[in-house]
């Protein structure tokens, strides 16, 4: 692409001097070129944040009630003032991000 824009030649002539056809140099044309950006006419959903608490396994910590390990080692701790709600809430978040 890049030598046929720097040789000034048009499409066909380019194309006869290089010994491929005009419908390739027009095909690659299309293939590499960048995606037009589109603005969507819905606004993007807003994300909803939970807030997290993040605490080292320091000795002498008390256990959760319940531990969930996730992909690549994740770890989330659920304790007694957890909510139904709030655990639905940061399930529904991680599914979509994996």
């Amino acid at each position: 692409m890049r030598g046929w824009e720097r040789s000034g030649l048009s499409q066909q002539a380019y194309c006869e001097r290089r010994g491929i056809s005009v419908a390739s140099l027009q095909r690659w044309r299309r293939l590499l070129a960048p995606e037009p950006r589109t603005e969507s006419p819905v606004a993007a959903p807003v994300p909803e944040f939970v807030p997290v608490t993040l605490v080292d396994d320091a000795p002498g910590t008390r256990a959760a009630d319940l531990t969930l390990v996730l992909a690549g080692g994740l770890r989330l701790e659920i304790g007694p003032g957890c909510s139904a709600e709030t655990l639905q809430r940061v399930l529904g978040v991680l599914r979509e991000r994996a």
